[in-house]
C-alpha cells in the first residue's frame, strides 16, 4: 500500500508540475500573436506629411496562411502515433496443465497491434519516451525558410481617385525558419479482463518547443521608384530588412487514449481481431498539447505465426467530433515481428495515414497588384512573390519504423525503435527515437 500510494502521489506531482507550467503560454499563437505584434517599422520624421505606418502591416488577412499552418501543426502535433499499450507477452490457460502457458514466441509489434491478447487476469504496464524535432510540413522544409508569409499593408481611406493610397501597394516578404520539437513520456497499461479481451490505456505526457527566426525583407513595389518616398517604410534601425526570433515551450498532460481489443479466433497459428481507441481531449489544445476534440479510432487487426515469424496487419478508419479542427483518418500499418532468439525480437512496420479533406500548405506564385502614381491618373502595376497557401485535399503521410524488444530477465521487456518518413507529406520527422520498457504480470 506504502509503495502504491507512493507511486500515486508522485505521479500526481509530476503532473501538477507539469500543467503549471504550461499554464503561462498560449503557443498556438505563439506565430501570430508576434506577427501582429512584433513586426512595426519606424515613424515617420518630424513634418512628414505621411501618416506614421508603424502598425500598418499587421492585419489579420494577410495571417491566413500562418493560421493554417497553426492549424495543421495543432492537429498532428497532438496525434502522432503512440506506441501499443498491448504487452510483449502473451499467455493462454491450460487445463491439463492448470497454468498458464506462452503463447507466442516474439514479443510483439510497436507502433502496430497483433491478434494476440495478453490473457484472462494478465497486466502489462510499460513506460515510452519518444523524441520528435519536425523538419518537413508538405513538402516546406521547416529549418530552411520554406514558410514564406507576405503581409499586405492594412487598407486605407481611399483617395480623390477612389483608390487606395499608393503606398498601400509595398509589401513585406518574412522567411520563416522553424525548429519544432516534441518529447512524448507515455504511460501504458493493458489488463486480460477475459482470455478474449483486453482493455487498457495510454496517458501521454509532452513537452512541445517551438523555435522561430523570422527574416523580414519590406518590398517597396510601389514606393521604390520614386526618391522622395523610399524612406515611407522601414524599420526603426533605418533598414528595410531585419530579423527577429521568438520561441516558447509549453508541457503537460497530452489526449489519453482508452484502448479494447476482442479476438475473435483461438488458432494459435492465425488470429483476427477488433480494437477500439478512444482519444480524449484531456491535452490543451492551446498549447498544442491535444486536439481539443474527441476522436473514436476501429480497427481489424489480422496476425499469423509462422515459426518465430509473426507477420501482422492492421487497417482503421479515425472519426472526429470537429472536424473543423481535425480531419478524418484511414489508417493502416502492416510488418513482421521476428523471434530471433527467445530474449530477441526485431520488428519492421510501414505504416500509413491518410487524412481526409485536411489542410495542404504549398507555396504558390500569387499576384500582388500596386500603384506608383503619387498623383494624378493611377499606375497599376503587378508582381508576382511566393506566398504560403493552404488548399484542401486528402493526403497520405508514409513513415517506417524499425525496432527490437529484449528480455533481461523475467517478464521485464526493453524496447528500441526508430520511426522515420517515407514522404514529404504532412508534419514529418526525418528519424525518431523512441525507448522503453514494459513489465507482465
Amino acid at each position: 500500500m506504502r509503495l502504491r500510494r507512493s507511486l500515486v502521489l508522485g505521479l500526481s506531482a509530476l503532473l501538477s508540475t507539469e500543467i503549471l507550467s504550461a499554464q503561462s503560454l498560449n503557443l498556438r499563437d505563439l506565430l501570430t500573436d508576434f506577427f501582429k505584434n512584433g513586426i512595426t517599422l519606424a515613424e515617420p520624421p518630424a513634418g512628414s506629411p505621411f501618416p506614421s505606418h508603424a502598425h500598418h502591416f499587421v492585419g489579420d488577412a494577410s495571417l491566413v496562411p500562418l493560421t493554417e499552418l497553426n492549424n495543421e501543426l495543432a492537429a498532428q502535433l497532438s496525434t502522432f502515433p503512440l506506441a501499443s499499450s498491448a504487452g510483449g507477452f502473451t499467455y493462454r490457460y491450460d487445463p491439463a496443465l492448470g497454468t498458464f502457458t506462452r503463447a507466442t514466441d516474439s514479443f510483439g509489434p510497436i507502433y502496430a497491434e497483433r491478434a494476440d491478447t495478453i490473457g484472462k487476469g494478465k497486466f502489462n504496464f510499460g513506460l515510452n519516451f519518444s523524441h520528435f524535432t519536425f523538419d518537413t510540413i508538405d513538402d516546406l522544409n521547416l529549418p530552411n525558410g520554406d514558410v514564406q508569409i507576405v503581409l499586405k499593408h492594412q487598407a486605407l481611406p481611399p483617395g480623390p481617385c477612389c483608390i487606395q493610397p499608393f503606398f498601400t501597394g509595398d509589401v513585406i516578404v518574412t522567411q520563416n525558419r522553424l525548429k519544432i520539437q516534441t518529447d512524448i513520456t507515455a504511460f501504458t497499461l493493458a489488463y486480460g479482463v477475459i482470455d478474449r479481451l483486453d482493455v487498457g490505456a495510454a496517458i501521454p505526457l509532452v513537452k512541445v518547443q517551438i523555435d522561430a527566426l523570422t527574416t523580414a525583407t519590406i518590398d517597396r513595389l510601389a514606393t521604390g521608384a520614386n526618391p522622395n518616398t523610399v524612406n515611407i517604410h522601414v524599420f526603426p534601425d533605418g533598414e528595410t530588412t531585419n530579423t527577429f526570433q521568438q520561441s516558447g515551450s509549453a508541457s503537460g498532460v497530452g489526449d489519453i487514449v482508452l484502448r479494447a481489443k476482442y479476438r475473435f479466433t483461438e488458432s494459435d497459428k492465425a488470429g483476427v481481431a477488433v480494437g477500439a481507441d478512444f482519444r480524449l481531449p484531456t491535452g490543451d489544445d492551446r498549447d498544442l498539447l491535444g486536439t481539443g476534440t474527441t476522436q473514436i479510432k476501429g480497427y481489424v487487426i489480422a496476425s499469423a505465426h509462422l515459426g518465430t515469424f509473426s507477420p501482422h496487419f492492421n487497417g482503421g478508419y479515425t472519426w472526429s467530433a470537429r472536424k473543423d479542427v481535425i480531419p478524418d483518418e484511414i489508417n493502416l500499418a502492416a510488418g513482421f515481428d521476428w523471434a530471433i532468439h527467445p530474449r530477441f525480437t526485431l520488428i519492421v512496420d510501414g505504416l500509413a495515414r491518410t487524412f481526409r479533406n485536411g489542410q495542404v500548405l504549398v507555396e504558390q506564385p500569387t499576384t500582388f497588384e500596386y500603384n506608383t502614381s503619387l498623383s494624378g491618373p493611377p499606375n497599376v502595376q503587378s508582381a508576382t512573390i511566393n506566398q504560403l497557401v493552404a488548399n484542401t485535399a486528402s493526403l497520405t503521410s508514409w513513415s517506417g519504423s524499425i525496432g527490437f524488444k529484449i528480455n533481461p530477465v523475467g517478464n521485464l521487456l526493453v524496447t528500441v525503435n526508430g520511426l522515420f518518413n517515407l514522404n514529404r507529406v504532412g508534419l514529418q520527422d526525418k528519424f525518431a527515437p523512441l525507448v522503453g520498457v514494459d513489465y507482465s504480470f
